[in-house]
C-alpha cells in the first residue's frame, strides 16, 4: 500500500523496549496510522507485521541465515513459519520468528538474546482522539565484537525492513477488514 506513511520517530518514553536491557548500542522507531475500519487490538496489529513478511524480505533472511551460519550464531530465523495462533500472545510464545517477551494492553515485547546481541522490538499502539497509530521501536544491545561486526550491515538495511513490515501489516489489516466486511 502506497500511501500508507511510515516515519522515523523517537521511541516512546514509556516504551517496553528501553526497559529491556541493561545497556542499548541501537535504537530506532517508526510510527504508521492503523486505517479506519481495522483493528486496533495489539494481538492483531502485532501478527499482522511479524506474521508474514513481504518476499523480499523473507529472502533476505534466508541469505542471512547462510552467512552466519558459519560464524555459530543462531540461524533459527525460519521466514517461511506461518503463526496460526490467533488468540492472545503470552509471554514465552512465538510468533513467527519472534519470542513474546511481555506484554500489556497496548504493547507487545518481542526480543531474542544470542552470544553477538540481544533485541528487543516493540509493538505499541498509541491512541488519540478517534485515530490509533502503531509504532515499532527496536533496541539492540552489543556482546561483543562479532555483535557489533555483524550488525555494521545490519543497520542500514533494518531502517528499510521495519517500515516496509509495517507497510505489508496495514496491508495485511486491510485484507481482514474488507474480508470480515
Amino acid at each position: 500500500m502506497e500511501n500508507t506513511i511510515i516515519q522515523e520517530v523517537a521511541v516512546p518514553s514509556d516504551n517496553f523496549a528501553m526497559r529491556a536491557l541493561s545497556s542499548i548500542d541501537f535504537v530506532d522507531a517508526f510510527k504508521g496510522q492503523i486505517p479506519n475500519g481495522c483493528s486496533q487490538q495489539i494481538d492483531v496489529v502485532t501478527r499482522s507485521i511479524f506474521s508474514t513478511m513481504p518476499t523480499w524480505i523473507m529472502k533476505l533472511l534466508d541469505l542471512r541465515n547462510t552467512i552466519v551460519r558459519p560464524l555459530g550464531l543462531k540461524t533459527s530465523i525460519d521466514p517461511n513459519l506461518v503463526d496460526t495462533h490467533q488468540g492472545k500472545l503470552a509471554p514465552g510464545e512465538t510468533i513467527s520468528v519472534f519470542k513474546v517477551i511481555d506484554r500489556q494492553d497496548d504493547e507487545i515485547l518481542l526480543g531474542e538474546d544470542d552470544q553477538h546481541l540481544n533485541f528487543r522490538s516493540s509493538v505499541q499502539l498509541e491512541r488519540k482522539e478517534e485515530k490509533c497509530w502503531v509504532i515499532v521501536s527496536t533496541v539492540v544491545q552489543f556482546n561483543n565484537w562479532l555483535g557489533r561486526a555483524y550488525f555494521v550491515p545490519v543497520r542500514p538495511i533494518h531502517k528499510i525492513i521495519v517500515p516496509a513490515m509495517m507497510r505489508h501489516g496495514m496491508e495485511n489489516l486491510i485484507g481482514e477488514a474488507s474480508e470480515g466486511a
